[in-house]
């Protein structure tokens, strides 16, 4: 006479603690993208999401900013005319250097070089964005 097995189905708990643990494994092996260090909107759609080679930003210290800029679908742009000018508005004086998006990285952002904070206290930074025949301006504000 054969030996009839018992079986037991896997608890709730058990699918439950599979499928996470599973996932975990997932996420660990795919390439995690860091988040912008700022995001700025225009009415029109346009977004542009700003990436600092320098984190945290320091006062007196040359670094460079990634410009990813994003159509309203959510479409990189690749072909956008990018001016950035910026100062110390409570102060009334600009950068004391003169940024220049100087070309396009592998990742299809755009380097922008030659920033500089000189001291701390509330900033503006102006991005004039010209894509698709059409001119976005935007305004990044914040204190260092």
């Amino acid at each position: 006479m054969p030996l009839l097995r018992q079986t037991t189905l896997p608890s709730p708990l058990t699918k439950l603690l599979f499928v996470f643990f599973g996932l975990m494994l997932y996420s660990l092996s795919t390439e995690a993208q860091p988040g912008a260090d700022f995001e700025l909107a225009h009415t029109n759609g346009l977004r542009v999401r700003i990436y600092s080679q320098l984190n945290p930003v320091q006062i007196n210290q040359m670094h460079s900013w990634e410009l990813e800029v994003v159509n309203a679908q959510g479409m990189q742009i690749d072909d956008a005319e990018i001016i950035v000018v910026g100062g110390m508005p409570d102060h009334d004086h600009g950068l004391p250097t003169n940024p220049q998006v100087t070309g396009m990285l592998p990742n299809g952002r755009y380097l922008l070089e030659g920033i500089r904070f000189h001291m701390p206290g509330r900033w503006l930074m102006q991005f004039s964005v010209r894509a698709d025949s059409t001119l976005s301006e935007l305004e990044l504000e914040f204190n260092l």
